[in-house]
């Protein structure tokens, strides 16, 4: 299963595969009930490839959370008492240690850590699936640094060809004035 299918619905609890779209919305599979029902277009549905946790300096991507913690716990389960905030903090901490405690809330912590435990109980979270997404993601990432070098190149040489434009247009620019030049050195020779 692919975790960029998965996706959270404002108003209902647990996660969903989106399955297919149809004319007025989309059919999901409830990923705790192993139910099909169909969604209206108009529900409000985030992709989890979507969803941002905030850091100390910027943001990162709850998947980059999940991996890190099914990296901690060996892609097992995780036994937490949803009340206990200090060991969901504590977990949150061991799997992302800059994340932002004063913007990250208890219930995101409770939800993050419920969705962790629906996705590797529904084996979407498994060693193979991560080190496929991790695969994916360095070539996505080597893909976008290659784009970016090469825009760089081509920048690069637009530089230089208009350096060389303006060197060339320099030039013409000086052999016009040392014609000026020498055309009114010779006329004030002739005049005297």
């Amino acid at each position: 299963m692919d975790l960029t299918k998965i996706i959270a619905i404002t108003g209902k609890s647990g996660l969903f595969e989106l399955l297919t779209q149809t004319k007025g919305g989309f059919i999901v599979k409830d990923l705790v009930a192993q139910k099909k029902l169909s969604i209206n277009a108009n529900s409000q549905v985030s992709l989890l490839q979507n969803i941002s946790i905030y850091t100390l300096e910027s943001e990162v991507s709850l998947i980059s959370v999940l991996v890190s913690i099914s990296k901690k716990h060996n892609f097992k389960e995780i036994e937490f008492d949803k009340n206990d905030i200090n060991t969901l903090r504590s977990l949150m901490k061991d799997a992302q240690s800059d994340y932002a405690e004063d913007r990250v809330y208890n219930s995101d912590l409770k939800k993050l850590f419920t969705w962790y435990n629906i996705l590797v109980k529904n084996e979407i979270i498994t060693e193979e699936n991560v080190k496929a997404y991790e695969v994916n993601l360095a070539r996505a990432e080597e893909k976008l640094n290659d784009s970016e070098e090469e825009k760089s190149e081509k920048s690069n040489i637009s530089q230089e060809a208009d350096t060389n434009k303006m060197s060339i247009n320099d030039k013409e620019e000086e052999d016009n004035i040392n014609k000026k030049t020498t055309k009114k050195a010779t006329a004030k020779k002739k005049a005297e």
